[in-house]
């Protein structure tokens, strides 16, 4: 398994980038007496704590619909997205190096994704809610907001409207079925590591299909299956095909977006095709482009596409980079 280092605007191909992981060893996640398969979250759950970036309580209990605390978050957030570079010193008044969140705090600052409050506190008691948990994520990722068919019916505090948006179309959180978020109320553990998860990307051979057509011989629910695969590159190719290419505006660009389209077209019709070489080569271009092509195709592709499917295909398609 491994582990996105930083999803940050978009990568040139399917719009996240992600540098590259060093392989973790499969850790087999404890079991807890008040966590079973039935439970909503139970894989996001089981995949952060097989990872070890989040542990159960001495009881034996893993308390899914308790609440987080900011030091908590820091600390789990800085694990999944592998941030390590740590600020040389806090400003934060109920910070101290003696605290045992104190180096995740410096790290969190210097990956700027916490600032703080105007009173120069980070409250690292405080509870996350769920909309401050969707600045941390837009922060960190740099979502572009996708059309919305539906806003959420419930309050959501004026200054998170723009990253409860980004996050809902996106479809890394969504709303229920009454269309409301509950952007005020506290994040839960099972809502954070149910979103956090899907940061964390399988092994392509434990999470696509294999070339006899089985899902590689687990029994995940988080694999996709042939045909799911399959209708995530249709949607994809169709999006590049009829909104990128239209809009990106020289040859080179569109160039490498009918190689990326023709390396999963060639999947689709031969599972033995060398996709990993094939994505390698449109990289190649992507690299003699300039800067300003290399921002424009990011953009469009991640304007034009959900997050959800850009992930689901990343690990498939390109080779881990670092950029």
């Amino acid at each position: 398994m491994k582990k996105l280092s930083k999803v940050f605007a978009l990568m040139l191909i399917f719009a996240i980038v992600f540098t590259s992981s060093a392989s973790a060893e499969e850790i087999a996640a404890p079991e807890f007496s008040d966590l079973d398969e039935t439970h909503w979250a139970y894989e996001g759950i089981n995949k952060l704590v097989g990872e070890g970036i989040i542990i159960g309580y001495p009881d034996g209990t893993f308390k899914p619909e308790g609440n987080i605390t900011r030091a908590e978050l820091v600390k789990i957030v800085n694990m999944v997205f592998e941030f390590t570079e740590i600020e040389e010193a806090t400003d934060f008044t109920d910070v101290k190096a003696e605290d045992w969140f104190f180096d995740n705090v410096l790290i969190a600052q210097q990956a700027g994704y916490i600032v703080g409050y105007p009173d120069g506190t980070f409250k690292p008691n405080g509870l996350i809610t769920r909309e401050e948990f969707c600045k941390i994520l837009d922060v960190i990722n740099n979502f572009v907001e996708l059309p919305l068919s539906t806003l959420p019916a419930d309050e959501v505090s004026p200054w998170a409207v723009e990253y409860v948006n980004r996050v809902i179309s996106n479809r890394i959180m969504l709303l229920d079925e009454n269309n409301n978020f509950r952007a005020l109320e506290k994040a839960t553990r099972a809502e954070v590591c149910d979103t956090l998860a899907k940061f964390i990307i399988e092994d392509a051979e434990g999470k696509f299909p294999s070339p006899g057509g089985s899902s590689g011989g687990s029994d995940s629910d988080d694999e996709l299956t042939k045909e799911e695969l399959y209708e995530t590159m249709d949607r994809v190719i169709d999006r590049l095909n009829t909104r990128v290419i239209p809009e990106i505006s020289t040859k080179a660009q569109e160039q490498v977006v009918e190689d990326i389209i023709l390396n999963m077209e060639k999947y689709q019709e031969n599972n033995d095709h060398d996709y990993e070489e094939a994505a390698q080569k449109a990289y190649d271009k992507y690299k003699l482009m300039s800067e300003d092509e290399q921002e424009e195709l990011k953009y469009k592709i991640q304007l034009h596409n959900i997050t959800q499917d850009l992930l689901d295909l990343k690990k498939f398609f390109f080779p881990d980079i670092e950029l």
